[in-house]
C-alpha cells in the first residue's frame, strides 16, 4: 500500500510540475566521460557489443558526424573483445578482486561534435570538437547473499551438465561413422608425414562439428539448455565502491585542424558504501576546467581566462529491495579555483523516481540551484544504467 502512494504521489508530482528534462544524478561520475563533455545525449550513444557491431559504428561515424552533427561511442575492450587465454565466466564476474574489477569496469568514450552557425548548440558555433575518456572501478562492492545463492544454483546446473557430457560423448562419437574412419585413417598413417598431418586435421575438423552437434541433437542437453536459458542471475553487490572517470575535449576552431586548443576537461571519482538494507552513501571529488554553461552559476557569468571549478558532493541513495521506488538526496559544494572571483556556492536536490518499466522513470526533484534559484521540476525520463551501457549480449561460459 505504501509503495501504491508513492506512486501517485510522483505521478501527480510530475504532472503538476510539469515535463521538463532535468539532472536527477548529479553524484554519479559519467559512464561516458566523452559524451558528457561535449553534452552529447546518452540516447545517441554507439555501444557496440561485440567486433562486428564496433566496426560498423567506425564505418558508419563519418555519415552520422555529417548529417547529425554529432556522434559517440563507448567501448568496453574486455567484454568485446575475446580472451585467448581466459574464458569470461560467471565466477569471474562476481570476483571482486582488483584484477577483475578494473577490467571488467573499464570503459573507454570517444566523442565529436560539428557546429554550424545554423545549429543551436551551447558550444562555440563554426567549430569541430572531440573528445576522449575513460572510466573504471577500483572497487565495486561484493556480491550480496541471494547473489551468491542463485549462482550456486546456475553452477550445480553446469556441473550436472558437464558431468553428463563427459559420460556420453564418447558413445556419440562411437556412432558417427565419418569421424569413426578418419581415425581409423590417421592410425593407419605413419606420424610426422604430411599424410598424417591432414588425417590429423580431418579428425579434429569432424570432432568441431560434433561437439557443436552434440547438445543440440541429446535430449537432456536440448532440455537443459532451454532451463538454462530461463535462469537469470541479478548481480546485487554490498560493500566498499570507488570509481574514476576522466575526459578530455578539443576545439577546432574554424574547422581547421592546424587551429586548435583544449576546449575542456574533466576528473571524477566517486567513493561510497552499498548496503542491502540502508542504502547507499556517496561521496563525490570533481575537478572541471573551462566547464561548459550548465556547470556554472549564473547565465550572464563570464569566465576570466582559464576557468576552473574544484567540486566535493555527497549522497545518500535508498531503495527498498524488490521495489521500484528509489529516492536519494544530494549537495554539491563548489569552489572557483581560476579565472573567477566568485564566492564558493552550494546545491542540493532531493530525487524522488518510480520505475514504470524497464526504461521508464517518473522522477520529481526539488532543491536549491548554485545561483539560490528554487528547483521544482518532475519528468518521464529514459533511465539508463551504466552495466546496460557496456552491452548486454556479453558470452560468458
Amino acid at each position: 500500500m505504501k509503495t501504491f502512494y508513492r506512486v501517485i504521489l510522483v505521478m501527480l508530482s510530475s504532472w503538476l510540475l510539469g515535463q521538463e528534462k532535468v539532472n536527477t544524478d548529479i553524484l554519479r561520475g559519467p559512464a561516458s566521460p566523452a559524451s558528457n563533455i561535449l553534452n552529447i545525449a546518452t540516447t545517441e550513444i554507439s555501444k557496440p557489443t561485440d567486433v562486428s557491431d564496433l566496426m560498423i559504428g567506425i564505418r558508419n561515424f563519418p555519415i552520422n558526424f555529417i548529417n547529425n552533427g554529432g556522434y559517440s561511442i563507448e567501448v568496453a575492450p574486455y567484454w568485446i573483445f575475446p580472451n585467448k587465454t581466459k574464458n569470461k565466466t560467471i565466477e569471474q564476474m562476481l570476483n571482486d578482486d582488483i584484477k577483475y574489477t578494473l577490467p571488467q569496469t573499464f570503459v573507454f568514450s570517444f566523442a565529436a561534435r560539428n557546429v554550424d552557425e545554423s545549429k543551436s548548440s551551447d558550444l562555440p558555433s563554426n567549430a569541430v570538437y572531440t573528445s576522449i575518456g575513460i572510466k573504471f572501478s577500483l572497487f565495486r562492492g561484493k556480491p550480496d547473499d541471494k547473489t551468491k545463492a542463485d549462482f550456486k544454483i546456475i553452477q550445480t546446473k553446469l556441473d550436472e551438465r558437464g558431468e553428463y557430457i563427459n559420460q556420453n560423448f564418447g558413445e556419440f562419437l562411437a556412432a558417427d561413422d565419418e569421424y569413426q574412419k578418419a581415425v581409423q585413417l590417421r592410425k593407419s598413417l605413419q606420424m610426422n608425414t604430411p599424410q598424417y598431418k591432414e588425417a590429423d586435421d580431418r579428425v579434429n575438423a569432424r570432432l568441431k562439428v560434433l561437439k557443436e552437434e552434440f547438445p543440440k541433437k541429446d535430449k537432456y542437453l536440448i532440455q537443459s539448455t532451454e532451463e538454462l536459458g530461463k535462469t537469470t542471475l541479478k548481480i546485487t553487490r554490498t560493500g566498499f565502491l570507488w570509481d574514476f572517470a576522466g575526459g578530455t575535449s578539443i576545439q577546432f576552431k574554424e574547422k581547421q585542424f592546424d587551429n586548435s586548443r583544449v576546449y575542456n576537461a574533466g576528473l571524477w571519482t566517486v567513493l561510497g558504501y552499498a548496503t542491502e538494507k540502508a542504502g547507499t552513501p556517496l561521496f563525490l571529488l570533481r575537478y572541471m576546467y573551462n566547464p561548459k554553461n550548465d556547470w556554472m552559476t549564473v547565465d550572464d557569468f563570464k569566465p576570466q581566462g582559464n576557468f576552473s571549478t574544484f567540486d566535493a558532493g555527497v549522497k545518500y541513495e535508498y531503495s527498498p529491495k524488490d521495489s521500484k521506488f528509489t529516492g536519494s538526496f544530494e549537495g554539491l559544494y563548489r569552489s572557483f579555483i581560476s579565472g573567477s572571483d566568485l564566492k564558493p556556492t552550494w546545491k542540493c536536490v532531493l530525487n524522488l523516481d518510480y520505475a514504470i518499466f524497464p526504461n521508464q522513470h517518473l522522477t520529481l526533484s526539488l532543491g536549491k540551484d548554485f545561483d539560490n534559484s528554487f528547483i521544482k521540476k518532475g519528468n518521464v525520463i529514459a533511465g539508463l544504467s551504466f552495466l546496460s551501457g557496456i552491452g548486454t549480449k556479453r558470452k560468458i561460459q
